[in-house]
């Protein structure tokens, strides 16, 4: 019987496809696809299989320490084309989400073993191939070699286009980051304490919480220096306020962050990665989200917060034009007149413009359609 190969290696892929392969197997189609792990994310994904109560049934190994981008693109070619090797009879086609390394390498190898690809949050676009860097150009690659396109919204679904796609190949589905948010938004209102015993112990119903995550190679180095430097001085105007700030595990990250030279003030927490279950509480409670996530500017529109994007561009121009996200750099004198216009007029919006909560359905129905074909 003939299978999709639904791959994921990070720990926003595994987020938005979770529901995916929940719909399936609802629907009592274990049998139609493979779920496989590159573990492009390792420690970080181990959790989130738990929250979401599925399993990988294959895994890869493409991550080593210290490696560059050319030599992980190289791994995640080299093992996935080795697995395909194994099943190529049974691969009715090969779905994958987003613009990471693994999707990259994944289409590409599924175009040159003539795979159908199905690109699952298809079309986005900041239209800078060094914002963000490399993701920008990992989707337009992946675009270019898609047989299928599931775009989240009709700004993407008009990206692709404009570069030539045939409308009849792209379907306009919402964004499942939306379908995981309803589903750990009702297991968090029945467990509102964070399962984290330090939030747990530091963050009480009262407190008054800013959201912070950093983690994109465009702001490593000086960038992260100039934001770390403007956090600290909002942190010393708003003693009221308790700064969180969620540490990624990329170590020009955290060594910058956790250098004995940098003095935080009080009100600055800085907390390991933490499980989605307890991001998502974080956020629910907040005033502000300042982040240059893309997953972040997605979710916070449900919960009415706002975000301070740190970047100078984004694929995701939908919560800017409602007015759930702005884009402030790394300038600090924007990010923080920003931070005090949402503060001051604070934000609201009716509907989260990403999507319904329905996506899964969706893509299912039309992964159905495509196995049939």
């Amino acid at each position: 019987m003939k299978k999709i190969l639904i791959v994921v290696g990070t720990r926003p892929e595994l987020i938005k496809v979770a529901v995916i392969v929940k719909e399936l197997e609802a629907r009592g189609l274990r049998d139609r696809y493979i779920l496989i792990n590159t573990s492009q994310h390792k420690e970080l994904l181990d959790p989130y299989w738990a929250i979401f109560e599925i399993k990988p049934d294959v895994v890869l190994d493409v991550m080593k320490r210290d490696q560059n981008l050319s030599s992980l693109t190289v791994r995640v070619i080299d093992q996935f084309q080795k697995y395909l090797d194994s099943v190529k009879d049974e691969a009715a086609g090969v779905l994958a989400q987003g613009d990471t390394t693994t999707v990259f390498g994944v289409s590409l190898v599924s175009f040159y073993n003539g795979i159908p690809f199905y690109h699952l949050e298809a079309g986005l676009r900041s239209f800078d191939l060094n914002n963000p860097y490399p993701e920008e150009f990992n989707r337009k690659a992946a675009s270019i070699v898609s047989s299928f396109h599931f775009c989240p919204t009709e700004t993407s679904k008009e990206n692709l286009i404009s570069e030539g796609v045939d409308p009849e190949k792209i379907l306009v589905t919402g964004n499942t980051v939306i379908d995981s948010l309803l589903l750990v938004k009702r297991y968090i209102s029945d467990h509102p304490e964070f399962e984290d015993e330090t939030l747990r112990s530091k963050i009480k119903d009262d407190q008054k919480t800013v959201l912070i995550t950093c983690h994109r190679r465009e702001n490593h180095g000086d960038n992260l220096k100039l934001i770390i430097n403007t956090i600290i001085e909002l942190a010393n105007e708003n003693k009221d306020f308790l700064f969180v700030w969620i540490l990624h595990p990329n170590p020009r990250v955290m060594g910058t962050l956790q250098s004995p030279e940098l003095t935080l003030p009080k009100n600055i927490f800085l907390v390991p990665p933490v499980g989605y279950n307890d991001l998502i509480r974080l956020m629910s409670r907040s005033t502000v989200a300042i982040s240059d996530s893309g997953g972040i500017q997605e979710e916070a529109p449900s919960f009415n917060v706002p975000v301070l994007v740190l970047r100078n561009a984004t694929e995701r121009p939908e919560g800017v034009e409602a007015g759930a996200a702005v884009l402030v750099g790394t300038d600090k004198e924007l990010i923080k007149e920003r931070f005090y216009d949402y503060l001051s007029a604070g934000m609201s919006i009716t509907d989260n413009p990403y999507g319904d909560g329905l996506s899964s359905g969706r893509i299912v129905n039309k992964l159905l359609e495509l196995l049939e074909d």
